[in-house]
């Protein structure tokens, strides 16, 4: 996921029973005072996030009004979350379903003061044919995906800049293996994880053609004849080939690397800013990095992911409350507060984390620099084919494959989820 990885949660099955079912009395929303309760379905990685709770106490003092917090496992919350709007029952307030065709079914679009405040690259983004925006955007920092590195096991190396071209960051990671350390460490069981160097190298190639995502969704290019796309691969195999890599690449999981970058093990890892967080967990003391992944041509675009956007329900009985409660959510004194609980880049241009540091100041001075685009995946509208992909890279980092044999794959894949999709062209 952009905000979080999906984790292992306690009573799992007693929990998605509870959503499934929906909670006694969550119709009734109006109490004897007039207050209302709001049902928030939520996936349960968000509960927990700091200073989210405490916005909510604070808009429930404010107005009297309550607000049910729903969580459901990550794993299955989409589909919980399609069976309560099926329902029209058990959420007033809910995300996803962002690639609804009727969205007016299942949602309303969101209104507010926030609007303005949005950043100009933010606001287009989220801002669908019809001129409305279908959902409010959360207070949550933006990600971008790119390289996470320990500053100080590349100062031991003698590296005093980041890279800016494939030649140099390989010359890096050479210089990291000399002093030590795993040059850069791979986490291929868990699989989503090797999909964020596609996210990397995508964005590049975004960067040099704004048109490329409508291309491809229409089968009009196809990925193996992106330009750069050989030399991105080809310099991943040689990583591989050259031992500049952890030699478990393929075994070794999101929480190994995390654990390896924040304790000096390795020098770097590829994965989302989103990752920062569980990096200060295991060390919160670490001297953490961030900068984008080299592009081919020498030239590096930020992938700047959408915020996630909250939807109040068609169906809510208490639809006004709802998007008062969101806005208030987002307001500046709450989104500030938000963000300096969550250092990160925002989407308004009005809060801006004081405590920023290391790989979320980096990112933040990526940002201001300009020249930001979405992430591909929030662009094309055919579903990404996410498993064949993983085993593709799979296949690669296990030498079993060149880099010619990679790019047929990715092709067939896409080939496969455009016409799954109905997609013209396919």
């Amino acid at each position: 996921m952009p905000r979080t990885r999906i984790a292992a949660v306690v009573a799992v099955a007693a929990m998605v029973a509870a959503a499934a079912t929906g909670c006694a009395g969550s119709d009734t929303t109006t109490g004897a005072n007039g207050h209302v309760t709001i049902t928030y379905m939520l996936p349960t990685s968000w509960a927990g996030v700091p200073g989210f709770q405490e916005n909510v106490d604070l808009w429930e003092k404010q107005t009297g009004n309550t607000v049910k917090l729903t969580p459901v496992p990550d794993a299955n919350y989409d589909s919980l979350v399609q069976a309560r709007l099926a329902a029209k029952s058990g959420a007033d307030v809910f995300a996803g379903q962002d690639s609804a065709k009727n969205k007016a079914a299942i949602m309303k679009p969101a209104t507010g003061p926030w609007i303005e405040r949005l950043l100009p690259a933010v606001r287009k983004s989220i801002t669908s044919a019809d001129g409305k925006i279908w959902g409010t955007p959360s207070a949550d920092g933006l990600n971008a995906t790119g390289v996470i590195y320990n500053k100080d096991v590349f100062s031991k190396a003698g590296i005093t800049k980041t890279p800016t071209t494939l030649a140099e960051f390989e010359a890096d990671l050479k210089k990291v293996k000399a002093a030590g350390a795993t040059p850069l460490y791979l986490a291929g069981k868990d699989g989503w994880t090797l999909l964020q160097h596609r996210s990397a190298v995508n964005a590049d190639f975004l960067g040099a053609d704004l048109d490329l995502a409508p291309k491809l969704d229409a089968n009009q290019v196809k990925w193996n004849e992106i330009p750069g796309f050989t030399q991105e691969y080809q310099a991943l195999a040689g990583w591989v080939k050259h031992g500049l890599t952890n030699s478990d690449a393929l075994t070794a999981t999101y929480d190994s690397s995390t654990a390896a970058i924040a304790n000096g093990k390795t020098g770097a890892i590829i994965n989302g800013t989103w990752a920062l967080g569980a990096i200060a967990k295991v060390n919160p003391k670490a001297n953490i990095g961030f900068f984008l992944l080299p592009g081919a041509d020498g030239k590096s675009t930020v992938g700047l992911q959408k915020p996630n956007l909250l939807k109040v329900a068609t169906f809510s009985k208490v639809g006004k409350q709802a998007q008062d409660f969101l806005n208030f959510m987002i307001a500046q004194p709450q989104a500030q507060k938000f963000l300096d609980a969550n250092p990160g880049v925002s989407a308004f241009t009005d809060a801006k984390a004081a405590g920023a540091s290391g790989g979320a100041a980096d990112l933040q001075k990526l940002v201001d620099q300009g020249d930001s685009v979405v992430p591909f995946d929030g662009q094309s509208v055919i579903p990404q084919p996410q498993d064949d992909l993983i085993a593709a890279y799979q296949e690669l980092l296990g030498k079993r494959i060149d880099v010619a044999k990679f790019g047929e794959m990715t092709q067939k894949a896409w080939q496969g989820a455009g016409s799954k999709a109905g997609a013209a062209g396919f």
